[in-house]
């Protein structure tokens, strides 16, 4: 192997593990979670769940798998997912009547 190919080797492996480092760093960003605007939700009556019931209340009731997250990310998508659909009552069932000032139930 001459001077001039093997050079091209060593570039083409640091130029793949270049892309593959920012291939990865690209999906982590991506991973993040960020919270949109509305209530906060608490999950089966519970404000302050533990990690393995918030994931298991993702993945049953929500249909969401919230593998590699973590706590915080997993309740920040919790809220993101019934503020986005607005609230179901017992998740699935009919819309709860809401006022039209908060979204407070009628009475």
């Amino acid at each position: 192997m001459n001077r001039r190919s093997a050079l091209s080797c060593v570039f083409a492996l640091a130029k793949t593990a270049f892309v593959a480092s920012c291939s990865l760093a690209s999906e982590q960003a991506a991973k993040a979670v960020t919270r949109i605007t509305g209530p906060r939700w608490n999950v089966n009556g519970d404000w302050t769940p533990s990690f393995e019931a918030i994931q298991s209340h993702l993945l049953t009731a929500h249909g969401i798998n919230p593998a590699g997250l973590g706590l915080e990310e997993m309740l920040t998508l919790h809220d993101n997912d019934h503020n986005r659909r607005g609230h179901q009552h017992g998740h699935g069932g009919k819309p709860s009547p809401k006022g039209h000032t908060k979204g407070y139930r009628k009475v």
